[in-house]
């Protein structure tokens, strides 16, 4: 009986070497705090998407997950402590960024409070001294720049939502011009 290999199961093969090199890459991974780079489904089983879906996590969402296995496709997954506990969420991977680990610098700025988001008008947005759309204009940031953002208002009666950032510039921006980010410090 002579074996004739496949060109399907060489790829196979250098796949499973990449899922390989990724484990090795990932493992105790599990052990940071992650922040989410886009919206991630999560679901009941280490089955991953075989099993039920049961919420998400958004973008600029932290999630500390506190195990590791596979699902059946062979990719890794992560039990979820925080938030939606005994849920299970894809771990990152080469490729598409979906979570980007927190450092000590990162991390420091969740714990004091601060969410971050990218500047979504296409002229940029304008930065003002104070909550009041009447305030001195401090400076326009440009479309892409991540905002720290440490407080938020509802100016009366208009209802319009305003942020107080202290980067990349101090000031107040509306929340329509920008959406819910993350950051990355290396």
């Amino acid at each position: 009986g002579l074996s004739v290999r496949k060109s399907g199961a060489r790829q196979e093969s250098s796949s499973a070497m990449t899922n390989q090199m990724t484990r090795e890459g990932f493992t105790k991974g599990f052990e940071h705090k992650w922040m989410c780079c886009e919206d991630l489904d999560v679901f009941e089983g280490p089955s991953g998407k075989h099993s039920p879906k049961v919420g998400e996590v958004k973008v600029g969402d932290v999630v500390v997950p506190d195990a590791e296995t596979f699902d059946p496709d062979n990719k890794i997954i992560w039990r979820l402590k925080t938030p939606n506990e005994g849920g299970w969420l894809y771990a990152p991977v080469r490729g598409p960024k979906t979570l980007v680990a927190l450092t000590a610098a990162s991390s420091k700025l969740v714990d004091e409070g601060v969410t971050f988001y990218k500047v979504t008008g296409k002229k940029g947005t304008i930065v003002r001294a104070g909550k009041d759309l009447e305030s001195d204009q401090v400076e326009i940031i440009p479309k892409d720049a991540v905002c720290h953002v440490v407080e938020e208002a509802t100016l009366e009666p208009s209802g319009k939502e305003r942020f107080r950032i202290v980067k990349p510039i101090e000031g107040w921006i509306t929340k329509t011009q920008v959406q819910r980010w993350y950051i990355e410090i290396k």
